[in-house]
């Protein structure tokens, strides 16, 4: 085969095949590291205030998206200030019951909310979405907050409460 040729099925080839970019196993989040779990998938962040996201298809094919976003010293609220928030979400505030562990790389924070999700809050859905459930997570690591949020409808969200866990847990060293 003589070069041209050789160039040409090079081009044929490489334009055929699928382009996949690779998807990092583990990343940082300010101080702290995560290590996707192997069913989400790595996407760039779709917000200005997010540092990383992830996404995965839960078994409805509700599109899921775990978003994580850093603030520095503190400047992303107190974590009340944001568990309020996290409440002001829903039409009819939910109770909220947070659960504080502590690690050996930092403090976790996490909340499990249900009910009808507002529309039209930043991140939020469009509509109202009744029947929905907000698991959020406020990491605390070296002077600063990395936050964790994943919400939707509570069917899909709920399949994936335990890697959220997981993945909060030994983001700070708790290990199982």
């Amino acid at each position: 085969m003589n070069p041209f040729h050789l160039l040409l099925a090079t081009i044929a080839i490489s334009q055929a095949a699928p382009s996949t970019s690779p998807q990092p196993v583990a990343f940082r989040v300010g101080p702290l590291r995560f290590d996707r779990p192997e069913s989400w998938r790595w996407a760039p962040p779709s917000g200005s205030f997010r540092a990383a996201q992830l996404e995965k298809k839960a078994t409805d094919g509700t599109l899921l998206t775990l978003t994580f976003s850093r603030f520095p010293s503190g400047d992303g609220g107190s974590v009340q200030a944001n568990i309020d928030r996290w409440i002001a979400q829903f039409t009819t505030p939910p109770p909220s019951h947070p659960e504080t562990k502590k690690g050996t790389e930092g403090s976790l924070t996490f909340l499990r909310l249900e009910g009808t999700l507002r529309g039209g809050t930043p991140g939020g859905p469009q509509k109202d979405l009744p029947h929905a459930l907000l698991l959020g997570a406020i990491l605390e690591a070296d002077g600063e907050q990395i936050i964790m949020k994943l919400a939707g409808p509570a069917s899909a969200v709920a399949t994936a409460q335990k890697e959220f866990l997981r993945l909060a847990e030994n983001a700070i060293g708790l290990t199982p």
